[in-house]
This record gives structure tokens, sequence and C-alpha cells, in this order.
């Protein structure tokens, strides 16, 4: 997972193997305590491109693990909204203490500071040093709490956090309160009572940047003179500030009637208030903005979780076990938004969106989704080495078709423990072969199963209504099916490795065709389930854990994991392009290929001399920004019983990027490598003419190379800033020590103090890769939509420091 932007609470953008078919947005559905969450990208007016993250609201102290499914084969239970894989998180929950209700007290201090973490050199651009000038140091604080405890009745736990974190430009910081409290409560033995709820305020300002005239970095990276588009105190001036008021709470319930049955509910709510804020001074100058303008955007989104299951243990006959599973769940979601702008205020003192003369937009949105599922597994164990999984879900939705009401979903899987057949020499702690298939599916778009959607529409007549989408009422999920097999091994009581490989295969994938125009149905095209697409991999980790002593430790890990996919069918459908016509959903190549008319060189006159461009007749693949390799080193390392050592280094191999900042700064001369070929060619005029360059002679090898690679410096052709974006990273290193075993020589018997922890973290230490601009894993069009591995004007991810202190009490 990676931020598609630096920006301080940006979207981010997950990949699991492969993207899971061709239709959805290629993310995994998350679960908070059992509560399906809203992960969609916030942001209504555009800042460039970036959206704000709606899991910027969880707070990572309150987390207790987090549990990855990767893919249909793991995740298949979940049905439709599995099939990108699951993200289950439990938050931490109160412990109960023998003899006495007992409670335990936890503070947690945080400062720390983001600062820009690679500098925009002059040998790229020629304003390199009015971008730089923009960024600044953006100071971190955080306080956190937390209470819990309990008795054998009665658990609890609450916690409180305020952060404040500034990013590395101006206009940009999250301020963020959240509030959790969990109570665990047992009635009698046969009963279990659980309420989760969790609080978060958060108010984010975003800077303008990505595609944007009215950010620091558009106006300092395009032209070699900065601010031509929007004045710096402009620049300044705009804000376009979200707040978030999330509430995220369930009740659960498990009763166990009699031995062995287990019958469990949960209800959950996540309710997400947002309003964005977007001002453009009336005293200052905006292309396109009359005496300044209001923005103001509000929505509600609502969604609940029902989920209802039985878990039932027993035994056959001698040493099989089986366990099995029936159970419904249920998502409702409603969303609601309103928005309304404004221009032409009288002073820039009086803000409200009333005040202006000049009315310009409004308009209401109202959605509601729902889907359901059945399902029942079935889990066989024969004497503790031979394992089978079977299930089958069926899931219902208000985006399939009419025709086409509901779904089915199978899937198996087993294991065999060949360490407990007493066939493998000893040195093998654990040795089992595993493998699993599974089916999910994505569903179609909202609108995709209504045969005519009508919208109103005013004229010179009086109101009416028009056509604005036509479905198809037949269409079904896309189905994706996948099979993995693998091992997991531990062996010396030091080593572990799993190894798993996967086959992926989509099917009945929605690709649209347009109408004929004699039809007279020409407001859109109609949704067919005609595509098909397939992905391989593997993934492996290898650990150890070589010392293990009271006075030293040392755990190491390495990930290696490796994915490719491809488009095979679209039905003969014509090329699915991104917004930008840079990436594109083709059959016979990967999704997000880069798929452009190529550049092969420089044309010459009679003479010899440049005479432009020589471009290819038809698009070729140009490589695909989703890396094929993918891994991790990590290292932690114990000293002296209380000092740990921690670092983390990644890695992506067989990337491409799309580098959109250096072409436009070559169309607008401010791209240095171009500007020093122009010199040497003779075709520098004006201020651009470097007399220290001495123009070569036309015809000679020399200058044919260089009119060659001038060429491919021609921002008016995208293929020419598609570069290598491989990348090698240390992310990040921490250092902690406790300081627990000196407290009671410290504070004697009236110590209080159960543990004292103190640390220091970096994040975004050192980066090595051939691209050439400052950030190898941003995306200018945020998270969430079929552009992918594109930089244009995107600011970087900080280089960031924490300074740490926790106290128990």
């Amino acid at each position: 997972m990676t931020p598609s932007s630096g920006n301080a609470g940006s979207g981010i953008r997950f990949n699991v193997r492969a993207g899971g078919g061709i239709n959805g947005n290629e993310q995994p559905v998350i679960y908070l305590d059992g509560v399906r969450l809203f992960d969609s990208e916030l942001g209504f007016f555009g800042v460039g491109g970036q959206g704000i993250s709606s899991l910027a609201s969880l707070n990572p102290d309150d987390i207790a693990k987090i549990e990855v499914l990767k893919g249909p084969a793991a995740a298949s239970t979940y049905g439709t909204n599995g099939s990108n894989g699951v993200i289950l998180i439990t938050t931490k929950s109160g412990k109960g203490t023998i003899g006495g209700p007992g409670i335990s007290v936890n503070y947690r201090f945080n400062y720390g500071f983001n600062e820009q973490a690679e500098e925009y050199t002059a040998d790229i651009y020629k304003s390199a040093k009015d971008a730089n000038a923009n960024f600044i140091t953006g100071y971190i604080r955080e306080h956190s709490v937390d209470i819990s405890g309990g008795s054998g009745l009665l658990r609890y736990y609450g916690g409180f956090t305020s952060r404040f974190e500034g990013g590395i430009l101006p206009n940009n910081d999250l301020l963020r309160k959240t509030l959790r409290a969990n109570l665990v409560a047992f009635p009698n033995e046969n009963l279990t009572l659980r309420l989760n709820s969790y609080f978060d305020f958060n108010d984010i300002n975003r800077p303008q940047n990505d595609n944007n005239i009215f950010g620091f970095l558009g106006n300092t990276l395009l032209f070699p003179t900065s601010y031509r588009f929007t004045d710096s105190l402009a620049v300044f001036g705009l804000k376009d500030v979200t707040s978030l008021n999330q509430f995220i709470g369930n009740f659960q319930a498990t009763y166990s009637p009699i031995k062995n049955l287990e019958i469990n509910a949960t209800v959950g709510v996540d309710n997400l208030d947002s309003r964005e804020d977007r001002t453009f001074p009336a005293n200052l100058r905006y292309t396109g903005r009359t005496n300044g303008q209001r923005d103001v955007y509000n929505n509600n989104n609502r969604q609940y979780t029902y989920d209802f299951n039985a878990h039932y243990k027993y035994t056959l006959f001698d040493d099989l076990n089986i366990e099995s599973v029936v159970g419904s769940q249920l998502f409702n979601r409603k969303f609601r938004s309103s928005f309304a702008q404004a221009q032409t205020f009288a002073t820039e003192l009086i803000t409200d969106i009333g005040a202006g003369s000049v009315f310009l937009d409004k308009g209401e949105n109202f959605i509601n989704t729902r889907d359901a599922g059945i399902f029942t597994d079935h889990s066989l164990n024969y004497q503790g080495k031979y394992f089978l999984t079977v299930g089958i879900r069926k899931d219902y939705a208000s985006a399939i078709g009419v025709d086409a009401p509901s779904v089915v979903y199978p899937h198996v899987s087993g294991a065999i423990r060949l360490d407990r057949l007493e066939i493998l020499p000893d040195f093998f702690d654990m040795f089992k072969l595993r493998g699993a298939y599974g089916e999910s599916g994505q569903l179609p778009n909202l609108t995709d199963p209504i045969p005519l959607l009508w919208t109103a529409t005013s004229g010179g007549y009086g109101g009416g209504a028009t056509i604005s989408n036509i479905g198809n009422s037949k269409i079904e999920p896309e189905r994706i099916k996948e099979f993995e097999v693998g091992i997991d091994v531990e062996f010396l009581k030091k080593f572990s490795l799993e190894f798993t490989y996967y086959h992926q295969s989509a099917n009945n994938s929605i690709v649209g065709f347009n109408n004929p125009p004699s039809t007279g149905l020409t407001a859109s095209s109609v949704p067919f389930n005609i595509g098909r697409s397939s992905a391989d991999g593997f993934e492996s980790h290898l650990q150890s854990a070589l010392f293990d002593d009271p006075n030293f430790g040392l755990d190491l890990s390495l990930i290696w994991n490796y994915q490719t996919n491809t488009v095979e069918d679209l039905g003969g459908a014509q090329p699915i392009f991104d917004g930008f016509s840079n990436n594109v959903i083709k059959e016979g190549l990967p999704k997000h290929e880069f798929f452009l008319p190529p550049v092969l060189g420089a044309k010459f006159d009679a003479n010899g001399k440049y005479a432009g461009v020589n471009v290819g007749s038809e698009r070729v693949a140009l490589g695909n920004p989703v890396p094929s390799h993918t891994g991790s080193f990590t290292i932690n390392i114990r000293l002296l019983r209380n000092i740990n050592i921690y670092a983390l280094m990644d890695w992506a191999l067989d990337r491409k990027l799309f580098n959109n900042t250096a072409r436009f700064a070559a169309r607008f001369g401010n791209y240095v490598p171009r500007n020093i070929l122009a010199n040497k060619l003779g075709l520098a005029t004006g201020s651009a003419v470097d007399p220290n360059i001495t123009p070569l002679t036309p015809g000679t090898p020399e200058y044919n190379d260089a009119a060659n690679a001038y060429a491919k410096t021609d921002g008016n052709y995208n293929a020419n800033f598609i570069e290598d974006a491989k990348f090698f990273k240390l992310r990040e290193i921490s250092v902690s020590y406790n300081f627990s075993e000196f407290l009671p020589d410290l504070f004697g018997s009236n110590n209080y103090i159960k543990e004292l922890i103190l640390g220091f973290s970096a994040r975004n230490i050192f980066t090595s890769t051939p691209y050439s601009n400052v950030d190898v894993e941003v995306n200018h069009n945020g998270s969430r939509s079929l552009t992918y591995g594109s930089d244009f004007l995107t600011l970087q991810s900080p280089r960031t420091f924490n300074f740490w202190a926790r106290i128990s009490l």
C-alpha cells in the first residue's frame, strides 16, 4: 500500500495480487471490528487530483492486529466484497486481572517533523531553486492515552488521541482527535456481549498541486520564470479544508446454548459526515474567478453492516473433527450530498457563501445500495494431519440486474501436515502442503442494471427528462476464480518459510458497447458481461530468529513477490483508456499498461538539419506502473536486554512512471536536458542561448545523435517521458530503549510506573532509482482511478522523524 502523494491525509492505493479482474477499483474491502468501512477518496472540489483517505481517521495506537486475506481463494466467504482481498482490523480491548479489577494506564507522547526528502536539481529544472524554496518543515505533535482493565464480569478499554501533523508545503496539515471505548461483558458463562465505539474528528487542509495552476509546484516547475500563472500571495491565500466527523460502532453478541455451539450476531454502523470548504479570497487574483469564490460541499455516508452466523463443532467418528458454519452478511449504504458555488464578494472579510452576488452552481445527490449473502463452511480435521474446508456463498445485490438476481460462489481448501506423518527428517518442526480454490466477484456499477435512467433537464420550453444512462437488466458481477498452492515450513527451531503460487482468471468482466446512432439511444454505452483476464504470481516469505537469549536477539525477514496479469478478451470492444489516454485496458496487455505512439527519433531536411519528430504510426506497449517484482527485508536487533533496533528496506522492479512534470517543463523551456540539446543543434533562441555551448555541424554523427535525443525530449509526445521507475528504499529505522527494569531503583516502593520506553524513528530515509523526478511512488490523479503511475506536479512523500515516549502505569 502506498499513498498517492505526500499530502498529509492523502489517499492510499492497495496492490493485492494483480488487482483481481478488470472491473472495480482494485481495492480490498476493509472491516474494523466487524464493521465494513467506507474506503473511498474524499474531496469534491479539485485541488489538482488528490483526494483524502477515509482511513486517515484511524488511530494506529488503537489497533491490536491486522489480518490480510488475499484473493478469492482466501476471501470468498465475503462474496462480491472480497474479490480484491479483505483487510480485517481488530482494535484493542481490556484485559482482566486475577484477584481484582486492575487498571492499566498508558500514555504516549510523540514529537516529530516532516521535511522535504529530495530536492529538485538545477540540471533538470532551471527553476529548481524556486521550487525548493516552497518547502517547509511540518511539525508533528501527538498525545495519546488509554485505560484498560476489568474483572471476570466486565472488561473495558478507552483511549483518546490528539494528533497534529504539518505537511511539507504551506496549506497542508491534519488535526485529528479520536476517542475509542470498547466494552466486553460476560453476563453468564454462555453469553458474551461486546460494544465497540470509535469517534473521530479530523480537519485536513489540502494544498493545490497535481495538474493545477493555483499550486506552489505548478507555479515553480513549469516555466523558467516562476509564478506566471498565479501570484505567490494568491497561491498562499487559497484554502481547501475538509472537516470529517465519524462514528464507527457495533454491538456483538456470542451465545453458546449448548456445548460446542456458538451463535454470533453483529450489528454495526460507519457514519461519516464530511464538509469541504474552498475559498478564493476576493482581494487576490485567480484565473477564472471574479472577486473571489466560495465553494461548499456537504455529504453524509452511512453504512450498516449485519453479520449473523452459527458455529458447531462435532466429531463424526474417531479422530475426525468437524466445524460447520452457517451465516449471513448484509450491507446497506446510504449516501447523500449537496454543494453550492458562488463568486463576486464585496470584500475578503465576508466569506459566507450567501454574500456572493453571482451564483455559479448547485446540486445534490443520493445513493442507496444494498447487498447480502448467505454462506456455509465446513472444516474437517483428521488426526491433526489432514485438513479440508468446503463452502459456498450466494450473493444478492441492488447492482445486479433484475434478470440475474443472485450469484453463487464456491470455495474449497485443503492441507496436509507432512511433519506429523513421520516421513521427514527431524530438523523439520513443521511442514505443511496446502491448496485452495475459490470464486468471488466484482459488482457492476450502480446504474448498470437499470435499462433506462432519466435525468431532469430544463430548456426554453420548460422542464423535462432526458436519458442519462442505458443499462442491461441481465448484467451480472464479474466472476473471479483463483487457485493457489503453497507450503509452510519451520525448521531447525530458527527458520520459517512460506511460499504461495496463485493463478487468477476473471470472466464475465463488464465492458461497455456504444449504441449505433440509428437506435437513437446515444446517451451512453451499454454494459455487457463479455470481458476476460488472467493473472499469475507467487509470494514468498523467509523468516529467521537467529539468536534469542535474554541479552541478544536477532530476527530477519525477507519477502519477495511476483505478479503478472493479462487482459485476454474485451469482446471486440475498443481499448479502454484512462482520462489522459496513457494507461489502457487492452487485449493482450496487462492492466494499466502505458500504450502510446512511440517517438522513433528525429527527422532531417536535405541539408542534414533537424526537421521535427519521427513518430510511430501505431501505439505500442511502453511498460507498466505496477511492478512485477516487489520485496522487503527487515532486521530486528535486541541488545543488552533493553535496546531494540529495527530497519526496513523495500524495493520494486520492472515498473514505469510517466514524468508529466518534466514533459510540461520541456514544452515551456524549463527542462534543462532539452535546452542543452537545443543549443547543440543551434535551435535555442533569446535568453535560452548558452554561449558556452558550441553548435554541432549538421550531418555529423554527433549532430544526428543530439537531434535524436532532442526529439525524445519533445514535450508534445507523452511517450518521451515514460521512465524506468524501479527503486530500492531504506524505508524505516527505529531505535528504542526500555528503562523499566531501572524504575524500582529510581522510585523505590512508591513506584507506580510499570514501563517507560523512549524511542526514535525515521522514515523515507534513502532512495535509489533511475527515475529523474523526486518521488517514484506518486500518482497525480489520486488513488482510485484508472490513471496509474503518473507524476504531474505531485507532492513528494516527506522524510519523517519521530521522537516518542511511552509510559505505562
